[in-house]
């Protein structure tokens, strides 16, 4: 009953390999289905969730740990865009990643799921990355940009996935391979064999 969660640079095919391991384990794929069920926990529109999610990159840029820690018990500190404070998110996320790793199963792709699920027993954490050149030709061939766009969407995404979990988990580096059991280079493991590795590990759960 293993729960893999995958950490991805946006250009290391992550998504692929998410899908083909759904498909070979019979797992199900947990990405969309959290929004869903965490803004039914909080009792709000899903769009609530992912306005938050989205805003907090850009406040991590200004505060630090201290800082959060002040406005984190000052509601009127910050003017929130939503009514999911950080704190209420934080939770909610804890809480409906570990039923699913409980459940088994699950392919978690995203949103911290090797910093919530760090020490559950069932859970493999992987992370897939890539040269930034491999990525941008990824990234042109994809959404058949120029290789300024990809480059910019590139440090755009690593940038907001540094911060986030900095700012969600007390300053953390997500690239540090402490919080990982693999770290697969998908320039030089091709997807399709970067999946039957994250199946053997998975097995030996």
């Amino acid at each position: 009953m293993t729960v893999i969660t995958i950490s991805r640079e946006l250009g290391s095919e992550g998504d692929s390999i998410a899908e083909q391991l759904c498909r070979e384990l019979g797992y199900r794929r947990v990405d969309r289905a959290l929004v869903t069920q965490m803004a039914q926990e909080a009792g709000m529109e899903e769009e609530a969730v992912l306005a938050l999610e989205r805003s907090i990159p850009t406040r991590a840029r200004f505060t630090s740990t201290d800082m959060r820690s002040l406005y984190s018990k000052q509601p009127g500190a910050w003017e929130k865009k939503t009514a999911l404070d950080d704190e209420t998110y934080g939770r909610i996320v804890r809480e409906t990643m570990t039923r699913y790793a409980d459940e088994g199963n699950a392919i978690i792709v995203g949103r911290g799921g090797q910093m919530v699920l760090r020490a559950h027993p069932a859970a493999l954490h992987v992370h897939l990355y890539a040269p930034a050149e491999v990525r941008a030709q990824r990234i042109m061939a994809r959404f058949n940009v120029g290789e300024a766009e990809a480059a910019r969407r590139i440090t755009a995404s690593d940038e907001e996935k540094r911060l986030f979990i900095r700012f969600m988990h007390d300053n953390a580096n997500w690239k540090d391979s402490k919080y990982y059991h693999l770290m697969i280079n998908t320039a030089v493991v091709v997807p399709e064999v970067a999946a039957q590795i994250i199946m053997l590990a998975a097995r030996t759960r």
